[in-house]
């Protein structure tokens, strides 16, 4: 399946190094959909703890790079310049920046493709 940028979606989370856990380990961030390649943190992360992510249809973990906010994404892979970040199983924006398994995902590092801010005039 292409992204609207022409690359080609993968299941981010069986993409991942994370390995299978046991499903009564409480989870870290959601992951909505196979196709996801950002999770949404359901607490707040703190670098170097490992968290278990509650997935489609497993739970996976993945070690914590940076603070991560209640709410904000989590990448469950390496994310490029010009590569689309997936939640939803949607395309949600642009990667303007690197941005490394584990690290924060939000508007310093991930151009939203769907709603843009305008200069404002005065």
């Amino acid at each position: 399946m292409k992204d609207p940028m022409g690359t080609t979606a993968t299941s981010a989370i069986s993409a991942t190094s994370a390995k299978p856990l046991p499903q009564d380990e409480p989870a870290g961030a959601l992951v909505l959909h196979p196709h996801d390649n950002v999770a949404t943190a359901l607490r707040d992360l703190v670098p170097g703890q490992t968290i278990c992510l509650q997935g489609p249809s497993q739970m996976l973990k993945v070690q914590v790079m940076e603070p991560i906010a209640l709410c904000h994404k989590i990448a469950l892979q390496a994310l490029e310049p010009g590569q689309s970040a997936r939640k939803y199983g949607e395309v949600i924006g642009t990667v303007s920046q690197a941005i490394g398994m584990g690290c924060h995902v939000h508007v310093h590092n991930l151009r939203s493709d769907r709603a843009q801010l305008k200069p404002q005039t005065r």
